[in-house]
């Protein structure tokens, strides 16, 4: 490679883990690990439901924190329902405190930052709404790079089937980034492989580490039918494309 030329980066989304001291570790979680280490990306994305299903369960907690100590750094979180829990109202009421212990616990409820020509940022799915989330935000997908935005719940599908945000939470994070050459939002939450693309902009769900499902939304242009755990290799590219793969084993 010519010195200083930009390269493609490689982000490893996983998703879904449900990790859970009872349970122990996913089915091959040991050979991904490895598999990461013999060949480290830029950066590993945790797109949330980190946990088993309890937020204020402190064994799985510590028990997650332990097994994602063990993937090859830089590693970033962002929190899914199961982690800060959803968007009804009794989870709004204990909203705070679950966000303060996942930022006490994993450093952070959202992150961004620079990776080749890209930026890359990820969302608190349940502070959309929330002016001072909203904010940050929107200033941290401004400029003319093309941006990847990770979130857990997906943006688009039926609001009421309970996999899509609801309207309002979608109508936030859509007017944060309103402006931004936004050209991948990848997601979890529905525990199946999937992809859409709409313009510009490519939507991709990542499957579960550890629970199967089969609720992609209609209109995907990839359907999970593959029985197995999985994750998304991303490839950022130097002309704004994005490539992606899905692993299995």
């Amino acid at each position: 490679m010519v010195a200083g030329r930009a390269r493609a980066a490689r982000v490893v989304q996983i998703s879904d883990t449900h990790l859970s001291a009872g349970l122990g570790a996913p089915p091959g979680w040991a050979e991904f690990v490895a598999c990461l280490h013999a060949d480290p990306p830029d950066l590993v994305v945790h797109s949330g439901d980190i946990v088993l299903e309890n937020p204020d369960d402190v064994a799985d907690r510590a028990f997650a924190r332990k097994l994602i100590g063990q993937l090859p750094g830089p590693v970033v979180v962002i929190p899914g329902n199961h982690d800060v829990g959803g968007y009804g109202p009794e989870d709004a009421r204990l909203r705070a405190r679950r966000v303060k212990v996942f930022v006490e616990a994993w450093g952070a409820d959202r992150f961004a930052l620079d990776l080749g020509g890209w930026r890359v940022v990820g969302a608190n799915a349940y502070l959309l709404g929330d002016e001072e989330h909203d904010a940050w935000l929107a200033a941290a997908c401004a400029g003319d790079r093309p941006v990847a935005v990770f979130v857990h719940q997906p943006l688009w599908g039926d609001p009421d089937d309970g996999w899509a945000m609801p309207a309002g939470a979608a109508t936030a994070f859509e007017h944060a980034l309103a402006g931004a050459d936004v050209r991948l939002v990848a997601t979890g939450h529905r525990h199946c492989a999937a992809m859409a693309d709409r313009g510009e902009r490519r939507s991709v769900w990542a499957p579960s580490l550890r629970l199967l499902g089969d609720v992609a939304s209609a209109g995907t242009e990839l359907r999970d039918v593959d029985p197995r755990p999985g994750i998304v290799e991303h490839t950022l590219c130097v002309d704004s494309s994005h490539q992606f793969t899905v692993h299995r084993w």
